[in-house]
């Protein structure tokens, strides 16, 4: 009678065998995942063409992609990296790829590589006017006459193409030439009043101001005598995080004029003085050529069109009368 069962019992570890062979066991399971590539433009979903690769870390030759969105399946599970090659949305450049450039696929996952892209950058410039105690002047301006206690500013324009909304932070200087051409040698002080240079509407953030003269770091206090017919070059050096497709007026408060001697704070929001070494007779003028100008550069990125990070003015004379006085 139990021979009877031997048979029956052979079977039965024969099917036992085969479904452990085919079901897999514990810590085994698939070798492959996926990884979908998508694009970014101005933080906005793009699809299009792009060309990428997909390499994985010690594997064989990298997976090319053409456009976005693209799942690729099936592919092994490791290291992945993602190389942007060409392509993508028309006047863009490619930012960053979100989360990381460089992500790890488990088996049987999935990971997402998403190029951002950002439209073109453009940093421009353009003088607008001279302006004397804080009121633009009109029209084309060839003389400026001024007395004691006055302040001679400039304004300019200027603005950063690209993703609206978007910040950008930008290297500004700006630089004003004096040349004495009558009256006894005047003296230029460093002021550095941190209200010098301001933009309107409200910038994100000013980050440094630093003034020079001729090209040399100087500080508060510092002065220099004006030599006469012999140029001399004020510069101040700003940094500021802008908001881009915004336009800012950029207002640069030069000096304030004074007699000797010089009395600090005279004038509110300058970046030097203009001392007089006399109070003058019915006589007395005081003449100046002066000339202002500013260059934009945008920090850490490509600017698509140079050519319009510089303003310049047309030299204008200065004349202060000290007669009323």
């Amino acid at each position: 009678m139990r021979k009877r069962f031997v048979p029956i019992y052979s079977v039965l570890i024969v099917v036992i065998v085969l479904l452990a062979a085919l079901v897999p066991g514990c810590g085994e399971g698939e070798t492959t995942g996926t990884i979908t590539v998508k694009a970014t433009l101005c933080g906005v979903p793009w699809q299009g063409a792009v060309n990428y690769t997909l390499t994985l870390s010690g594997g064989a030759s990298p997976i090319s992609g053409t456009a976005v969105d693209a799942t690729h399946s099936g592919v092994a599970a490791g290291t992945w990296a993602c190389a942007y090659v060409a392509g993508g949305p028309p006047n863009s450049f490619l930012k960053s790829i979100k989360p990381s450039a460089t992500q790890n696929l488990a088996a049987d996952g999935n990971i997402t590589f998403i190029l951002d892209f950002e439209l073109d950058q453009d940093a421009a410039i353009k003088f607008v006017n001279w302006s004397q105690n804080g009121d633009l002047l009109q029209g084309p301006v060839s003389e400026i006459v001024a007395i004691p206690c006055n302040m001679i500013d400039a304004h300019f324009k200027q603005w950063v193409n690209g993703c609206e909304g978007y910040n950008v932070t930008m290297n500004e200087t700006s630089w004003f030439q004096i040349i004495q051409t009558s009256g006894p040698p005047a003296t230029i002080i460093v002021v550095d009043d941190w209200c010098a240079v301001n933009k309107t509407p409200q910038p994100t953030q000013k980050v440094s101001q630093l003034p020079s003269v001729d090209n040399v770091t100087r500080q508060k206090g510092y002065n220099v005598t004006l030599l006469p017919q012999l140029p001399t070059l004020l510069d101040v050096h700003t940094q500021w995080k802008l908001v881009k497709c915004v336009n800012y007026t950029k207002s640069i408060n030069w000096f304030g004029i004074g007699l000797f001697e010089y009395v600090p704070q005279a004038h509110p929001c300058v970046l030097f003085e203009l001392i007089l070494p006399s109070a003058g007779t019915p006589g007395d003028l005081y003449q100046f050529t002066i000339q202002t100008g500013a260059d934009v550069a945008i920090v850490g990125d490509i600017d698509v069109d140079p050519g319009n990070n510089h303003a310049m003015s047309t030299p204008v004379m200065l004349v202060v009368d000290l007669r009323p006085i």
